[in-house]
């Protein structure tokens, strides 16, 4: 913990009466995964643990956990049961202060703000981009291949994607600092800001660029929501505030530990870097794998109204914890699920979400991986983890890889 940074404050209830006392679990979704384990090795340690797929843990305000893929699913995707007014917990902090647009929406209500994601991050708008990300990722590389070394997250996942995010949205490359600090505070919170501070900061900061690109005629992604229409009509100021929150806390985390996560496996397997280095043309299908073997979400859904499920009694207002990650390491989903396998005759997982919230960002996030993969090999096609410390996981709403070294003979 950096000095002058406050611990979060972890807000333990007591078991409800509708909670069987053998469906308790002493979990916490931020708390740092354990050194032994990697992030994903925990997470399957917890569902062969379990006595049931759906546990209770009285962390964070008090929430249920779906500790099996179909468990996962159904919660991620029946909106009916399962609705996305609260999606972070704890729910009297970080859910009150995460309500934003479409996220925290449900259908048929999201789908005009939804339309308005689809319309600026499909492939065809994303299109002009490609030639930036291949210029910067080559640039990057390029910067320290010399050195033999980097701090690959530092140097490399932290710049890229969240620099060419800033580009989209036309944002100053030096207000990144701070930005990341505020979207950080949401899925992974060290304790210096409040949940209410957090979303306080994000609005004062879009505050006078919402201003600013009203009418303007802007052609990034925040000036074209800004002033697109939802049901024929202009968008409020709130509600151009909540959707260019969610984008800026999306655009800048979730790629940057996908690529930590899958360059510390890589730096770890000496033949899945040789079959990529000796046949380039196998990035599309590693990349499937990638995707498939590393998801890093886990979001929640509140509960709305008192149902019987998966042998428990759920009440109104209860949330739900639906894990990405135990969707793809379940071995019903997938035949050795934790193994990394090239040519796997079928991936199943929900790396990108499910049902009507699947990420508006996955194009963005395919394009982005590929391109690095393919100028990476290109130039470092042999690389290693420096020195004999252990990789640390931080656990989250979104999961990483701390901080590491990679090197390289030159």
């Amino acid at each position: 913990m950096e000095v002058g940074v406050k611990e979060p404050v972890d807000n333990v209830v007591s078991r409800p009466v509708n909670v069987p006392a053998d469906r308790v679990i002493d979990f916490d979704i931020y708390r740092d995964v354990p050194e032994e384990l990697d992030f994903h090795q925990s997470w399957r340690q917890l569902m062969d643990t379990v006595p049931y797929p759906l546990m209770w843990t009285p962390h964070n305000g008090g929430h249920w956990v779906a500790f099996k893929a179909s468990v996962s699913d159904i919660v991620m995707s029946d909106s009916e049961r399962f609705s996305n007014h609260t999606v972070l917990v704890p729910k009297e902090t970080a859910g009150e202060a995460y309500r934003l647009i479409p996220l925290s929406l449900d259908p048929p209500e999201h789908r005009p703000f939804r339309n308005l994601l689809n319309d600026n991050l499909g492939p065809k708008p994303l299109k002009p981009v490609e030639d930036t990300i291949v210029d910067l990722t080559v640039s990057l590389i390029e910067g320290f291949r010399p050195k033999g070394r980097c701090n690959f997250v530092h140097e490399f996942a932290e710049q890229l994607p969240v620099r060419i995010f800033m580009q989209i949205v036309d944002l100053p490359v030096a207000d990144l600092p701070k930005l990341k600090h505020l979207a950080d505070q949401f899925t992974r919170p060290d304790g210096s800001l409040t949940y209410p501070e957090v979303a306080q900061l994000f609005r004062e900061y879009l505050d006078p660029v919402i201003k600013a690109r009203r009418g303007a005629g802007g052609q990034d992604m925040l000036s074209r929501m800004i002033n697109g229409q939802v049901g024929g009509r202009e968008l409020s100021d709130l509600e151009a505030q909540n959707i260019c929150i969610q984008v800026l806390v999306g655009g800048l985390d979730t790629v940057v530990n996908m690529l930590g996560f899958t360059f510390s496996y890589l730096a770890k397997d000496h033949d899945l870097r040789q079959a990529i280095a000796a046949d380039p043309s196998r990035i599309d299908d590693a990349l499937l794998e990638f995707f498939r073997r590393f998801p890093v979400v886990s979001s929640a859904r509140e509960v709305r109204g008192d149902i019987d499920f998966e042998g428990v009694n759920l009440k109104a207002g209860d949330m739900v914890m639906a894990p990405t990650i135990v969707v793809a390491i379940d071995d019903e989903m997938n035949d050795n699920p934790l193994d990394f396998q090239l040519n796997r005759p079928a991936r199943k997982h929900s790396t990108f979400g499910k049902g009507s919230h699947t990420c508006p960002g996955a194009h963005l996030a395919r394009m982005e991986m590929k391109i690095v993969l393919r100028e990476w090999f290109a130039r470092i096609p042999e690389f290693r983890i420096a020195g004999d410390e252990p990789l640390r996981y931080t656990n989250g709403i979104v999961g990483s890889v701390k901080p590491f070294v990679l090197e390289w003979d030159i």
